[in-house]
């Protein structure tokens, strides 16, 4: 297999001063992408010198090219600065990483709205209003990549962290439907639910100094970075979907939808009740795939392996392949 590059391409990393986006701007650096790093600068250490401008030297001195961009992405004007600062620097625009985020700690009843405000600012708004600003530069060159964070916890709860769930739940919806619009315009659209002992990490108020240990030697944001890059490249041939970075285990999550029970047109309460056994059975069921944007309220699409995941490792990718995917959803 060739080595995975980016050369010519031009990629903008949300929340690129530390923890995972640090990894994923100087892994594409490395791979020969012209990166913008971009990290907010905090309430409090507006007298320092910019993170995101330490991080481009870095890059810079290792042979990279990058640029620091200070923008608020959970601003409207802030996304849009970004993508300008891609634009302005390198004159185009080919990857979209969303990375950016927050997070605080609350039991549901205590959580300050003034905090689940700046969630949903950086998280949710953030992701929507950068993705939104890059769309109609990548949707014009008839190619992009857009690689979108989601969390464990929108899939199996968080608890104290509901806030943090919801934005993540969010955005993988947000992921998927962008999959569908972006399917036909060469865009892929995929998300990475990553774990890795990152600052972000090191705030949650349950991880004991065992877990803590464990994490700092077996969850390396470098050991999640290369899923980072796949998904960010061109021959990367599927979309809508979340891949999942944990250590050295490299997985894949999905909806489902089981067979379920024909209930007759004038079901009542009881039917259902009884009918709980089939609708729960696993047997026959088939992952959710997307549908094409004249297939809505039709029948539920089944999502196809894409070449490159196939066994006979069949030729297939980029823009070819992630039209090939669009095909078999309908």
């Amino acid at each position: 297999m060739e080595p995975m590059r980016f050369d010519g391409q031009v990629a903008v990393v949300t929340g690129a001063g530390r923890g995972l986006g640090n990894a994923y701007a100087r892994l594409l650096a490395e791979r020969g992408a012209r990166v913008v790093v971009n990290n907010r600068i905090r309430p409090g250490t507006e007298a320092q010198r910019p993170i995101a401008d330490e991080v481009a030297e870095a890059i810079t001195r290792a042979g990279g090219l990058a640029v620091a961009d200070t923008s608020d992405v959970g601003t409207t004007e802030g996304a849009q600065a970004v993508v300008e600062a891609a634009l302005a620097t390198y004159g185009r625009l080919d990857i979209v990483v969303n990375n950016a985020g927050v997070v605080q700690f609350h039991s549901f009843p205590d959580y300050p709205d003034d905090e689940f405000e700046r969630m949903v600012d950086v998280h949710l708004r953030g992701t929507w209003h950068v993705n939104r600003a890059a769309w109609p530069h990548l949707a014009a060159q008839g190619y992009g990549r857009i690689v979108n964070t989601v969390s464990r916890g929108a899939f199996f709860g968080d608890p104290r962290g509901a806030a943090y769930a919801s934005c993540k739940g969010a955005i993988l919806g947000m992921t998927r439907a962008l999959a569908v619009e972006g399917g036909q315009a060469g865009i892929a659209v995929n998300a990475i639910s990553p774990t890795a002992w990152t600052p972000l990490y090191a705030s949650a108020p349950d991880v004991s100094p065992e877990r803590r240990a464990e994490l700092e030697r077996d969850f390396r944001t470098e050991q999640v970075a290369p899923v980072l890059v796949l998904l960010a490249h061109s021959s990367c041939d599927f979309t809508g979907e979340v891949i999942a970075a944990a250590g050295s285990q490299v997985s894949r999550f999905f909806l489902g939808q089981t067979a379920g029970a024909s209930l007759g047109a004038e079901p009542t309460p009881e039917d259902v009740a009884r009918a709980l056994p089939d609708v729960w059975d696993e047997t026959g069921y088939h992952p959710v795939g997307l549908v094409t944007p004249g297939q809505r309220a039709r029948k539920t699409p089944r999502a196809e392996v894409p070449p490159s995941a196939r066994r006979s490792r069949a030729a297939g990718g980029g823009e070819a392949g992630l039209r090939a995917v669009g095909e078999q959803a309908e």
